[in-house]
C-alpha cells in the first residue's frame, strides 16, 4: 500500500471531523428490534378485522422478534403447516405500544425485515406494503418475488404519517408472505421510531473560566434554540436568568454579577423550555477574590482520553476520594482525546466519561499532539478550539495573551499559567516567551503553577534528552519560569508518574543533572526528611521547584523511569490531587486503586533551618560481600538524618538513607558487589535546610569466600589446611 492511500484517509476522516454534526431530531424508540409480538401462524384467513386496534388477539401466542423459520437465527420459530410443499402463505402479527403526547412527534420511521413480502397497518390504516403487488390482498396472494441472499437480513425502511398516531395505545398489524408454498424460510422483525423538533442536551452542560464574578456555562443540543441559564443560591428557587438569543446548537452564556466564593444552583435550555437542571446535581462555586487565601482542591489528569477501563478507574478513584469534598476546579495536561482529537472522540473521552464534574467545577485544559491530530499547525476549526472557552483576553486575571492556545488565571492567591508545547513558537524571542515574562512580572500572587503537554523532565514513554518539543520547553522556558519563582511544574505526554525533587536550574540533557540542582534532595514529606520549604512567601526566583509528570490517567507505557531529576517514578495509572491552603501546597498521586503512591509537601515564607554541619571520622568496615558496618562523629544537632553514598570509578551512587541514631554506627545490607574489590563511602547530613557537606571519604575491601578446608576459628585468624580434622566442639574462639 502507497504511502498516500494510509495518510489520504486519515486526513480526510481527521478534516471531516472539524464540521459540526447536522442537528436531528429527537428520536423516541416506540416499537424496538427484538420486541414481543402475538402473532398467528395457523394458516388461516383472518380476513381484514385482524388489522383493527380494537381486535381482540389474547388467543393468539406470544413470541421475541427475530420470528421465523429456515434460517436458523430466529428467537421464536413459527409453524409452517403440515406440508413442507405447500406452507402456509401468510403470518400474522400484533403489537400495541404507548404513546403519550402524539403531537410531538413531526415524523415516524419504519424499518422492516420481511421474507418476503409485507403489509403493514398502523391502527387500522395500511401504512406500507413492500415486495408485494398492488390491490387487494387475500391470505393466499404471494409476495411478488422471493427475497434471497443479503436481502434477507437487510432492514429495508420508510417513513409514515405521524398523524395516524394516537395518544394511549396504538396497534401496528403486519401480515407476512411467503412466494410460494415451497419457500425455505421466513423472517419476520420491526422497529417504528417516533422524531421531533423538540430540543434535547445531548453534551454538557460543562463550565468554563470561572472567576469570583462570573462563570461560563456551555452545552449542545440536538436542534438549534436560543440559550438561556437560570441561577439562584438556593436548589430549586433559580431567581435569575441570563439569556443569548442567538439560535444555535452550541450554546455558551456568560453568567455574571456574581459573588465570590459562592454556590450557585443553575439550569439549562431555551427561554421557552429548561432542559437540566435545578437540582442538587447542577451547581458551581465561584471563585475567592482573587488574592485571598482559600482552601483549594485542584484534580489534574494526564493523558486520561482513552476512553477506558483504566481512564474509569482513575476517574472512580479521584471521585471516591474526594467524597463530598468539593474539587475547585480539574486541569487537563493534554491528550485529551485519543487518537485525532476529533468532536466524537472527545464526546467519548471527556463529555460522556466525567459528566459529574464537568458540570459542577471549570475545566482548564491544554492541547497536547493528539488533540491536533499531530499538527503543530492546525486549523482555527479544530474541535478543541471549538469546544472549549479559554481567556485569550485575561477573563480570569493575568495578562491577556490574546490567544487560547496559552492563556493564565488566577484563583485565590494562586497563579495558574498554560503554555502551549504543540502549536506555538517555542523559541526564546517568540511571542509566547515574551508573553510569559510579561505574565509572571505582572502576578502578585503567593503560588506560581505552571502546566503543559510536553514535559521538560522524563524518561517514560519519552525521553527528555532527545525530542524536540521537550528539549524546548526545558531550555526556552524553565530559565523564564525559575526566574519569575515558579513552584510547581505540571506535564503529561510520558505514560507513566514521575516527581521531582526541588530543584533549580537545569537546561541541559539528563546527564548534566547534579546534586548542586537539588534545592532539597528530600522526599518533601514531612513524616520523612521534611516539607520542601521556600523562603519566600509570594515569588522568589531562583528557591526550587517541582516538576511531575502525570501523564498516566489513561495508559501506562513504562520506560527506563530513571530520569536523576526525579525522586520517584512509576509505571502506574494514576491522577494527581492538590491541596492548597494558604502558605502549604499538599500534593499526592492517587493510584487507580485507590492507593496514594506518592506525596509531598511544599510549604512558602517559612526559611528552612540552617543546613547542618558535616559529619566526620567515617570509618568502614567489611567483612563479607552481604554487611558493611559504618561509623561516624556527628558534629549536629539539628539534622533529620544521614544519607550515604556508595562510590566507585564510575561515580557514586545513593546508597542508603538512615535516621539520625544515638551511637551513629549503622550495619548494612551490602549486595550487588564484586569480591575483593574496594568501594569507598561518604556520608552527609540533611535536614529542611537542605544537606551538609560530605564526611571524609572511607574505603573497605571485600572479601573472597574462605579458601576450601579453613576454619574460622576467631574473627581475625584462620588456619587452612586440606589435612586438618579436627572436632567442632575441641576448636573454640
Amino acid at each position: 500500500m502507497r504511502y498516500t492511500q494510509i495518510i489520504k484517509p486519515l486526513f480526510l476522516a481527521f478534516i471531516l471531523s472539524l464540521t459540526p454534526s447536522l442537528a436531528r431530531a429527537a428520536d423516541t424508540t416506540l416499537v424496538p428490534t427484538g420486541a414481543s409480538w402475538k402473532y398467528l401462524d395457523n394458516g388461516s384467513d383472518q380476513g381484514t378485522a385482524w388489522r383493527a386496534s380494537s381486535f381482540d388477539d389474547s388467543s393468539w401466542p406470544a413470541g421475541l422478534a427475530q420470528l421465523g423459520y429456515g434460517d436458523g437465527d430466529e428467537a421464536t420459530t413459527l409453524g409452517f403447516g403440515p406440508d413442507a410443499n405447500n406452507k402456509f402463505i401468510t403470518s400474522y402479527f400484533r403489537r400495541a405500544f404507548n404513546v403519550t403526547n402524539a403531537s410531538l412527534f413531526t415524523t415516524v420511521t419504519l424499518r422492516l425485515l420481511r421474507d418476503d413480502g409485507a403489509v403493514v397497518y398502523l391502527n387500522g390504516v395500511e401504512v406500507w406494503r413492500t415486495n408485494m403487488p398492488t390491490g387487494t390482498i387475500g391470505h393466499l396472494t404471494t409476495a411478488s418475488v422471493a427475497i434471497a441472499g443479503a436481502d434477507e437480513t437487510t432492514f429495508v425502511q420508510t417513513t409514515i404519517n405521524p398523524s395516524l398516531l394516537v395518544n394511549g395505545t396504538n396497534v401496528l398489524a403486519v401480515e407476512l408472505h411467503q412466494s410460494g408454498g415451497t419457500s425455505s424460510d421466513i423472517s419476520f422483525d420491526l422497529q417504528l421510531i417516533g422524531s421531533d423538533n423538540s430540543a434535547s442536551v445531548t453534551r454538557g452542560p460543562y463550565l468554563q473560566i470561572g472567576t469570583p464574578n462570573s462563570t461560563v456555562v456551555r452545552w449542545r443540543t440536538n436542534t438549534a434554540t436560543n440559550s438561556r441559564v437560570s441561577i439562584g443560591t438556593t436548589q430549586g428557587s433559580l431567581t435569575s436568568n441570563f439569556d443569548n438569543a442567538t439560535s444555535t446548537t452550541e450554546h455558551e452564556v456568560v453568567v455574571s454579577g456574581l459573588s465570590p466564593a459562592t454556590k450557585y444552583f443553575y439550569s439549562i435550555g431555551s427561554t421557552t423550555q429548561a432542559l437540566a437542571g435545578n437540582d442538587s446535581n447542577h451547581f458551581f462555586v465561584t471563585s475567592p477574590t482573587a488574592g485571598t487565601s482559600s482552601p483549594t482542591r485542584i484534580w489534574v489528569l494526564g493523558d486520561s482520553g482513552t476512553a477506558n477501563a483504566s481512564a474509569q478507574a482513575v476517574r472512580n478513584a479521584y471521585l471516591t476520594f474526594t467524597g463530598t469534598v468539593h474539587t475547585n476546579f480539574w486541569l487537563m495536561l493534554g491528550d485529551n482525546a485519543y487518537e485525532n482529537g476529533t468532536d466524537s472522540e472527545y464526546q467519548a473521552a471527556v463529555f460522556d466519561m466525567y459528566p459529574t464534574i464537568l458540570r459542577q467545577s471549570v475545566l482548564w485544559p491544554t492541547i497536547g499532539n493528539h488533540d491536533t491530530a499531530q499538527s503543530s499547525n492546525p486549523p482555527a476549526g479544530l474541535p478543541y478550539f471549538a469546544m472549549f472557552t479559554l481567556p485569550a483576553n485575561a477573563e480570569a486575571g493575568g495578562m491577556a495573551s490574546g490567544t487560547e492556545k496559552y492563556y493564565s488565571f488566577d484563583y485565590a492567591n494562586i497563579h495558574f499559567i498554560c503554555l502551549d508545547s504543540m502549536t506555538s513558537d517555542r523559541s526564546s524571542t517568540g511571542a509566547m516567551a515574551n508573553w510569559l515574562r510579561a505574565d509572571l512580572a505582572s502576578t502578585t500572587r503567593q503560588w506560581t503553577i505552571a502546566f503543559w503537554h510536553h514535559p521538560p523532565y522524563t524518561k517514560g514513554s519519552h525521553d527528555s534528552d532527545t525530542e524536540q518539543n521537550l528539549v524546548e520547553m526545558r531550555q526556552t522556558f524553565l530559565p523564564i519560569l525559575e526566574d519569575g519563582g515558579v513552584d510547581l511544574v505540571l506535564a503529561g505526554h510520558s505514560h507513566s508518574y514521575e516527581r521531582s525533587f526541588l530543584i533549580d536550574g537545569h537546561y541541559g540533557t539528563s546527564s548534566t543533572f547534579t546534586n548542586a540542582m537539588k534545592k532539597d534532595g528530600g522526599s518533601g514529606r514531612p513524616n520523612e526528611t521534611g516539607a520542601y520549604n521556600k523562603a519566600t512567601l509570594g515569588a522568589g526566583a531562583h528557591e526550587g521547584a517541582v516538576y511531575a509528570v502525570a501523564g498516566s490517567s489513561g495508559q501506562i507505557s513504562g520506560g527506563t523511569l530513571n530520569h536523576p531529576a526525579m525522586f520517584i517514578s512509576l509505571n502506574n495509572l494514576g491522577s494527581m490531587v492538590f491541596d492548597v491552603n494558604g502558605n502549604t501546597l499538599d500534593a499526592k498521586f492517587l493510584r487507580e486503586n485507590g492507593a496514594i503512591a506518592d506525596s509531598f509537601r511544599i510549604v512558602k515564607g517559612v526559611a528552612g533551618p540552617a543546613t547542618p554541619a558535616a559529619p566526620t571520622n567515617l570509618v568502614a568496615t567489611t567483612f563479607s560481600t552481604t554487611q558493611i558496618n559504618l561509623s561516624w562523629t556527628d558534629n549536629s544537632s539539628d539534622e533529620t538524618g544521614f544519607r550515604i553514598e556508595r562510590c566507585t570509578g564510575a561515580g557514586c551512587t545513593n546508597f542508603a538513607q538512615v535516621a539520625e541514631v544515638g551511637s551513629n554506627v549503622t550495619t548494612f545490607a551490602n549486595t550487588g558487589l564484586t569480591k575483593n574489590t574496594t568501594y569507598t563511602y561518604r556520608v552527609r547530613a540533611f535536614n529542611a535546610g537542605g544537606n551538609s557537606a560530605y564526611s571524609n571519604v572511607a574505603s573497605a575491601k571485600t572479601l573472597n569466600k574462605l579458601p576450601r578446608g579453613s576454619i574460622r576459628l576467631s574473627p581475625t585468624i584462620n588456619i587452612e589446611s586440606p589435612d586438618l580434622m579436627l572436632e567442632r566442639k575441641a576448636v573454640r574462639p
